[in-house]
């Protein structure tokens, strides 16, 4: 296939296309061996999913009778039918097109999709006078030092190491930082006991920069993997939903305000879980436990569950084990940073089970789900928001 033809193809597809060149077109598609040629190149170069199967024929009919009767008027009527036939061709490879009058919404090709990036380490530091340390910008360096406490950015993450002598420690009240990761972002950290601690996505955890007291206090909104350093003082984990009190142990909590659900999964150890919300409840778990706090019954349900599918996260990848597509579309948006949309209610409930690399790009997940579930999708570019959406169809 020729640069040329590739070019009008491209044109022919965002329908911006010359009479000039849907001429040329047309009559490069009366041969045979081009037509195939053209069902290869829309399924490997254009990003609408070529895997949507009942597009909305009467709307792609309309929108491109509309576009031919904008164009000059040397068009012939058996030129209209040659490019209804290519429209039809179009149709059989399996590609919706949508409505480019509306300016907002823009046909996103497969260079564009390169723009989709997966998530990568990238937090920011608040320090507790305000100050606020991109993390991304200063790597390997150290970020605050004083007479009883160090903040260095490592390779690994950040981490707090203790200076000073212990009784002036404890004495003095600790600064309050807090770590935000951003959507599209992971980070870890060492605390200064030596728990390590690693966060999801849109997550943040507030701590000080040395426990003291009784117990080591944290606050979390969003997901992270604890591994807590033993010690005789609990170590508290603080969310809206629950408090997570242990001594020395490995565990996930899963604690975003904008899900319906609060979750957190043991991996060693035992963990003391307490409610906040209504009926107050408790349970104590051990590994290989999973508990849930659903927001509209607020009751602790506690399961044996494969850890795995609740911390692959930490190790760089998805895990989905027959789950809720909505819920995983949930997580993709935070990952990829992408608006997610499902007009079908249905669809919400459909289930998908496989294992992905986070590092791979966002169609490489969305084709593997799509191939096993027969759910197909549509990726577009909102130029109102700047962000990229996700549709998911029948």
């Amino acid at each position: 296939m020729s640069k040329n033809i590739e070019n009008i193809l491209l044109k022919y597809l965002s329908q911006s296309a010359s009479p000039e060149e849907l001429k040329e077109l047309s009559k490069w598609l009366e041969d045979s061996k081009n037509k195939q040629i053209f069902k290869e190149f829309v399924k490997t170069n254009y990003a609408i999913s070529y895997s949507v199967n009942t597009p909305n024929t009467k709307a792609t009919v309309d929108t491109l009778l509309n576009t031919i009767r904008k164009q000059p008027k040397v068009f012939k009527l058996q030129t209209v039918f040659k490019y209804a036939a290519i429209l039809i061709l179009f149709i059989t490879v399996g590609i919706g097109i949508y409505n480019q009058t509306n300016n907002n919404v823009e046909v996103i090709t497969e260079n564009a999709l390169k723009e989709i990036l997966p998530g990568d380490q990238k937090a920011t530091l608040v320090l507790s006078d305000g100050t606020i340390v991109d993390l991304a910008v200063h790597q390997e360096e150290l970020i605050a030092e004083d007479e009883l406490s160090s903040i260095q950015n490592t390779k690994e993450g950040l981490v707090y190491d203790v200076l000073g002598d212990a009784d002036e420690v404890v004495i003095k009240a600790p600064k309050i930082n807090t770590l935000n990761v951003p959507v599209g972002g992971v980070y870890q950290i060492k605390l200064p006991d030596g728990t390590k601690v690693w966060l999801n996505s849109a997550t943040s955890l507030e701590f000080p920069e040395r426990f003291v007291g009784e117990q080591r206090v944290v606050t979390l909104k969003g997901e992270a993997y604890f591994e807590v350093t033993k010690s005789k003082r609990p170590f508290v984990v603080k969310t809206n939903s629950a408090d997570i009190t242990v001594l020395g142990t490995q565990f996930n909590v899963s604690s975003y305000d904008d899900d319906e659900y609060f979750s957190s999964t043991l991996v060693e150890g035992s963990v003391a879980l307490n409610s906040n919300l209504k009926d107050q409840s408790s349970t104590i778990l051990t590994p290989g436990q999973r508990a849930v706090i659903e927001m509209m019954n607020p009751s602790i349900d506690v399961a044996s569950v494969d850890t795995q599918v609740y911390t692959a996260w930490k190790e760089g990848k998805f895990y989905f084990e027959r789950e809720r597509l909505e819920q995983i579309l949930v997580k993709m948006s935070r990952w990829y940073n992408v608006d997610v949309i499902i007009e079908n209610e249905s669809l919400r409930n459909e289930t998908f089970t496989g294992v992905a690399y986070k590092n791979k790009p966002v169609d490489y997940l969305l084709n593997m789900i799509s191939k096993t579930t027969k759910v197909n999708y549509i990726i577009t570019k909102n130029n109102k928001t700047g962000k990229y959406e996700i549709e998911l169809t029948k």
